[in-house]
């Protein structure tokens, strides 16, 4: 009898010590370079709890350093104009990893029709950087 409920009490810690563990590594954990990416974004959003994202990728430097990250992560995330839902517009954050390790991005380029710079020029960055 007391055997069983030692096994069930020792079964009971292993799992409680698992989940534990597993919870701290998580909050220990940087976020890889997309969802860096994406934080940086919502950063500048009118609503970012609606941000919704797609087509994001990275798209590495051809200067790529020995285990560094070096590149740009370019996308589309959904926009808000007059506080209503507008449209998907494109993006684009430098990511660049420091000697530490520790991620760091750049300000996010947006495509807002010319708002930030012209149609032009955000067109022949992603044009360099995306493609």
């Amino acid at each position: 009898m007391y055997t069983k409920i030692l096994r069930i009490l020792c079964v009971l810690l292993l799992i409680l010590l698992s989940f534990v563990m597993g919870y701290a590594l998580t909050l220990c954990k940087e976020p890889d370079v997309m969802d860096g990416a994406k934080l940086e974004v919502t950063d500048f959003m009118y609503q970012p709890q609606a941000a919704s994202f797609k087509n994001v990728l990275f798209h590495p430097d051809n200067s790529r350093m020995t285990r560094k990250t070096v590149g740009d992560v370019c996308g589309e995330v959904f926009t808000f104009k007059d506080e209503a839902p507008y449209k998907y517009k494109r993006f684009i954050v430098g990511v660049a990893e420091n000697r530490d390790g520790k991620k760091i991005y750049s300000l996010p380029i947006f495509d807002f029709e010319g708002e930030m710079i012209p149609e032009p020029d955000f067109q022949k960055i992603w044009d360099e950087r995306c493609n």
